[in-house]
């Protein structure tokens, strides 16, 4: 029986995510997942975690590895169950709830959504949008109750204008994917 776990890491999500893509030996991973560069240059993961991230997606049972004895030492290949296609396309779909998980979750969502089509990304994008105008007025509507110039105003707005920059980032990002699914003919 698996081990229950109530969330994946992002890190946890890019090597599901990359294993979905195609299946793959712990090394290939590494090598996707260092060099600053793609997928790596907003979720890097050392080489050990690696190994540490395959047994738990595996313990989960969100991949499966099988042994490759065409090389010398034998290596396992792994791939995305079903269980873990779906675990991640659900995950996929969401915005992330808070403003300091735009930096590293919606980036690695990001990273894949674009692999899917524009559309899943534009989607996506649309949906985080959303997500920043809702807890920006949210906090808006704390900031109206918080007395002026205390610490509870100054921490509120610090929060709504991370909220409002974010939002006009995500409109940048809309535009680029636009303009790109544009040359693309998509």
């Amino acid at each position: 029986m698996p081990r229950s776990k109530t969330y994946l890491t992002p890190a946890e999500y890019a090597v599901l995510g990359l294993l979905r893509e195609r299946p793959a030996y712990g090394y290939e991973l590494q090598k996707q997942l260092s060099g600053g560069k793609g997928l790596a240059r907003v979720c890097p993961v050392e080489p050990a975690m690696v190994y540490a991230i395959l047994k738990s997606l595996s313990g989960l049972e969100l991949i499966d590895g099988e042994w490759d004895n065409s090389s010398y030492p034998p290596r396992a290949v792994y791939a995305a169950t079903a269980e873990g296609e779906s675990t991640f396309l659900r995950w996929l779909r969401q915005p992330v709830a808070r403003m300091r998980e735009v930096r590293n979750d919606f980036m690695v969502k990001l990273y894949f959504a674009m692999q899917e089509d524009s559309r899943t990304a534009l989607e996506l994008v649309a949906g985080q949008v959303e997500a920043c105008q809702d807890y920006e007025a949210g906090l808006e509507d704390a900031l109206r109750e918080a007395e002026d110039g205390s610490f509870d105003a100054i921490a509120l707005q610090s929060k709504a204008t991370a909220a409002r920059l974010t939002a006009e980032w995500l409109r940048g990002c809309q535009r680029s994917l636009r303009e790109r699914a544009r040359k693309d003919g998509s």
